[in-house]
């Protein structure tokens, strides 16, 4: 169907006007996701998905193009969308192996060059990359913490310095008896695979607070065992269980230099996330005989006790209560939304949701609300949450529609490799079940129900004429007067709004597809 072209220029400027990572980087560039992003092959939502990064993931960004990012994540590099990645001039992380690229390098203190001096270090030293701060990189080596120029060190992924690479799906690893530690799920449809990482089948879907037979860990993925499966589950969703688990959390420090977090509490069966510098703030939620179960800046793992130093009792020995009494239901608007033991990004992590996931609200404690979910009790930012049921299903599809923000405009295109605007919400609502016309037209006269502009709600189609077509343009309305679409004029899926003067003007009516 024919479309009115949006001029070039304007496309242009509407897209730098949403980046928020720069268009180019002469150098290295730390970040963070806005969101639950997926990290993947290539710079294309069509390529291989390698994992998904949760909201507020710290990545290290390399190179930026034509809308991608090339980064570092977990010590994987790919390519992640520009739109969800938001520069940060601090990050931490497990980045990569750092190369020394000139002679007599200093490694400094701080990320200054007023700092002491710690070494200095001749062409080809490699060290670990453990954080970004401004124009210097945070490393480690030979027990050793400080920070190098970025001037004066190329960065690569872990897992391209590796002398044993990831094994191809049909060489996964072979299964086990029995694990000796117990790992819990901590989020929604967590995957298992048959191997570590994405590539491998999934072999099932597990719920919030599933118990697992665990093994050990590679390549940031727990090897485990339930119900006579042996696979894979990602350690982004899974906590290893600790012998006893504190009732209230206690505050500690690193007592050492270059002091590994570990995936579990053994330096046999579990691999390192992070090399940590000493002084680090730590929170101790649980012991597991030498070990201790740490958060450090949000990221879990096991710390031995021998390099800990355990402090006060931490602010969330006392979690303050609700100030508001509530009840009702509350929705989770974001996908990889975190369920924190009090209220406040300073208290752990117990559990991570995605969107349309719905919870019981018990108060209020200034912008969090206290909730319950399947006998988990904790608090979410408001920021996430809208106070009521949903339509599920409704919030289902958009969120669906809203995966392929990007993929190229092709006329009769009705897959993931290039869609037209009726072509779009022919699949999206094929994935659900429901058989709608092909044609937009078609889909105004003989789809759903007729509804007001003034009573739309997320799912509803809504309709535009041309300069030729009374019916030439259809998208999908996703709240706050912003609908989806695959747009002739931009050259791929976005996101409009409906006061856009163009669109105003030949506006010309919805039908409701769900409810």
């Amino acid at each position: 169907m024919k479309k009115r072209f949006i001029g070039l220029f304007l496309a242009i400027l509407m897209l730098a006007s949403v980046a928020v990572v720069p268009a180019s980087a002469a150098a290295c560039k730390g970040a963070v996701t806005t969101t639950a992003l997926n990290l993947r092959s290539q710079a294309n939502t069509s390529s291989g998905i390698i994992t998904t990064m949760p909201g507020g993931a710290g990545v290290l960004v390399l190179s930026t193009s034509n809308g991608w990012c090339k980064v570092i994540y977990n010590g994987t590099e790919g390519y992640a969308s520009q739109q969800y990645l938001q520069s940060k001039d601090t990050v931490s992380g497990s980045f990569g192996v750092g190369t020394i690229t000139g002679n007599s390098v200093r490694m400094r203190s701080g990320a200054n060059t007023s700092s002491n001096i710690l070494g200095e270090y001749n062409k080809g030293t490699q060290m670990n990359v453990t954080g970004v701060s401004g124009n210097w990189f945070a490393v480690s080596c030979n027990g050793k913490s400080g920070y190098v120029s970025m001037d004066y060190m190329s960065v690569a992924a872990k897992s391209t310095q590796t002398a044993n690479p990831e094994p191809t799906p049909s060489a996964a690893p072979a299964e086990t008896s029995g694990g000796a530690y117990t790992g819990k799920i901590i989020g929604t449809s967590v995957r298992m695979r048959s191997g570590p990482g994405t590539s491998y089948d999934t072999l099932g879907y597990y719920s919030n607070g599933v118990s697992m037979s665990v093994c050990g860990s590679t390549n940031g993925w727990y090897k485990v065992i339930y119900n006579g499966k042996t696979g894979y589950v990602s350690g982004s969703y899974m906590h290893i269980t600790p012998k006893e688990n504190y009732s209230t959390i206690k505050d500690g420090s690193v007592n050492g230099s270059s002091v590994r977090l570990r995936m579990g509490p053994s330096s046999d069966d579990f691999s390192v996330v992070q090399s940590c510098t000493k002084g680090a703030k730590l929170k101790i939620s649980g012991v597991y005989g030498d070990w201790y179960e740490v958060s450090l800046n949000g990221t879990y793992g096991y710390m031995n006790k021998s390099y800990v130093a355990v402090g006060t009792a931490a602010t969330e020995t006392s979690v303050p209560a609700a100030e508001q009494s509530l009840d009702g239901i509350g929705t989770i608007t974001a996908n990889g939304v975190r369920v924190r033991s009090g209220p406040g990004t300073s208290y752990s992590t117990v559990g991570y949701y995605n969107k349309g996931t719905q919870m019981t609200i018990t108060g209020k404690s200034g912008n969090w609300y206290a909730v319950t979910y399947n006998g988990l009790k904790g608090y979410v930012s408001a920021d996430y949450m809208t106070r009521g049921a949903v339509n599920s299903q409704a919030d289902q599809i958009v969120a669906t529609a809203k995966q392929y923000i990007g993929v190229p405009y092709v006329w009769g295109g009705t897959s993931p490799k290039g869609f037209d605007c009726s072509g779009l919400i022919y699949y999206v609502y094929g994935q659900y079940g429901y058989s709608l016309q092909r044609r937009a037209s078609l889909q105004y006269a003989y789809n759903g129900t007729s509804v007001s502009k003034s009573n739309l709600q997320p799912g509803d189609l809504v309709f535009f004429s041309d300069d030729v077509d009374p019916i030439g343009h259809v998208g999908m309305y996703i709240g706050n007067g912003q609908f989806i679409h695959a747009s002739s004029g931009k050259g791929c899926v976005t996101i409009s709004n409906l006061s856009t003067t163009y669109y105003a003007q030949h506006y010309t009516g919805a039908k409701r597809i769900v409810g």
